[in-house]
This record gives C-alpha cells, structure tokens and sequence, in this order.
C-alpha cells in the first residue's frame, strides 16, 4: 500500500486541530470549537479529492487493437460477375444473384 504524500500532508495539517481539542477539555465542550475542527477537516479531505482528481490519468484503456479478421476482398472469376468470399455468393452485373457462379466458385 502506498501513501502519498498529499495524504500525510493531509495528517500533518489535522493533526495540530485533533491536539488542541484534546488539550483543552473545557473548550472543546463549547461546541463552537468542535464545529470549526470538523469542517477545517471536512474542507481538507475536499481540497484534497479535488486536487487528487485533476491528476487522474484519463486514457485508462487506450487504442483498441485491430480487428482479428478481416474478409477477403470481392473478386471476379470472369468478366461480367462479382464474387463476395464474406456472403460465399456471387452476382452479375446489374446486381442479381447468379446460383451458376456461386456454385462453381463455392460449391453450394
């Protein structure tokens, strides 16, 4: 575990404000003193949150890696038909399924 050093300035700058309550009995029971501790501590604890958070590292994941696979590209067997290996089909021209080509190409 480590500590850092803005929390053991946090302690340093506490601990004075806890010695003084527990010197005094009769002050610390005057409830004025008591409120003024707690929020010297509350108002450090949230300065120190703030000034911990501006320092947080925002690139936690970084660049995803590449796609693993990436199909082949569409080719043409003859002039005239295009073959998509992803789809395993293959099509004419104007855009119609051609069941010839895609037969003799992938055999289905």
């Amino acid at each position: 575990m480590k500590i850092r050093f803005k929390n053991l300035m946090a302690a340093a700058l506490v601990a004075p404000a806890l010695l003084m309550a527990h010197s005094a009995p009769s002050e610390a029971r005057n409830g004025q003193n008591t409120a003024a501790i707690i929020g010297g501590i509350a108002g450090l604890a949230v300065g120190a949150a703030i000034a911990d958070s501006a320092n947080r590292n925002q690139n936690v994941y970084g660049v995803p890696p590449p796609p693993s696979y990436r199909p082949p590209a569409p080719f043409s067997p003859a002039g005239g038909v295009i073959c998509y290996p992803d789809q395993r089909a293959c099509y004419n021209n104007g855009g119609a399924y051609s069941s010839n080509w895609t037969w003799r190409v992938y055999g289905h």
